[in-house]
């Protein structure tokens, strides 16, 4: 005979076993949209083949916030993986890279009306001039180091994305010693602690590009690191890899084009170092995908 033998659980019992099953269940069936975009960008690619007017990314956050989605940072994931607290119904992960102007005008005001806070990841070549390597994207107004202030003060959060922005990939074929990576890692933090006050603990891989040698260098320095989805395929080593394969997936690949629909997602079990997000002018930009990403979310 165990010492519960024969005792009856009282009803204020059973309430909170009920409760701590429900929270086990919830967590374990979690999954976190994660979004993506460049700010205001009216220029098209073949990465980003549709243009993100003002008024298109107010469509897409009014669905976000009508449906009941509560925008959430990194420091709030990282406390839910640890256990520490419960998120909020329906939370979601509004992310941005590049430090660009839209960022503390249009963007922010648009989050503003539905009460959503961003995590922005920048680089910091505009800000270093004496930086030897260019900036291997396309040369938009930047924003200050106080409005960049402004934008965490108000709750957003700020990650490192390198200085110069390079392909991840490539360079690790051409700079295989990773000397090239380390600097522009550790000069990328070193420029936003001096100009902010902090160093930065996640962190944003450039464009489609990851490597081994990038992501163990990236555990060295940050608590995540986050990818971008834009279609079903990305730059790993010097070769092209399909992103099912980098997620550890063995789904097919969607009909839209892009990744298995269950790698799109943030969930307990996910990589901290390879986290999703999809790309606002891709794969999610009409508002009937859109919706679509965020009604897999919902439990």
């Amino acid at each position: 005979m165990t010492h519960c033998d024969g005792l009856v659980p009282s009803y204020h019992t059973i309430l909170i076993l009920g409760n701590i099953k429900s929270c086990y269940i919830r967590r374990c069936l979690m999954r976190i949209p994660i979004t993506m975009c460049h700010g205001i960008r009216t220029v098209t690619s073949p990465t980003m083949p549709n243009p993100l007017t003002v008024g298109h990314f107010d469509v897409l956050m009014k669905i976000a916030s009508e449906m009941g989605f509560h925008s959430i940072t990194y420091d709030q994931l990282a406390d839910w993986r640890d256990g520490k607290v419960e998120l909020p119904d329906r939370p979601i992960m509004i992310d941005f890279d590049h430090p660009v102007a839209s960022m503390r005008g249009q963007i922010f005001d648009t989050l503003e009306r539905y009460r959503f806070k961003g995590n922005l990841f920048i680089y910091t070549s505009p800000y270093d001039p004496e930086y030897s390597r260019p900036l291997a994207v396309s040369f938009y107004d930047h924003m200050s180091w106080e409005e960049i202030r402004e934008l965490r003060e108000s709750g957003w959060h700020i990650g490192a994305h390198t200085v110069s922005h390079p392909n991840l990939s490539d360079l690790s074929v051409r700079d295989p010693s990773g000397e090239i990576l380390r600097e522009e890692l550790d000069r990328s933090n070193s420029m936003i602690e001096e100009n902010l006050g902090f160093r930065p603990v996640d962190f944003a891989f450039t464009g489609t590009s990851w490597s081994k040698m990038a992501e163990e260098e990236v555990k060295n320095r940050y608590r995540f690191g986050r990818l971008w989805f834009v279609g079903s395929e990305y730059q790993v080593d010097g070769h092209p890899l399909r992103v099912a394969d980098l997620m550890g997936s063995v789904e097919e690949d969607d009909e839209d084009g892009g990744p298995p629909v269950g790698v799109r997602y943030i969930t307990e079990d996910s990589d901290p170092y390879r986290l999703p997000s999809m790309e606002l002018q891709a794969l999610i930009y009409h508002p009937d995908a859109f919706r679509r990403y965020l009604e897999g979310a919902l439990i």
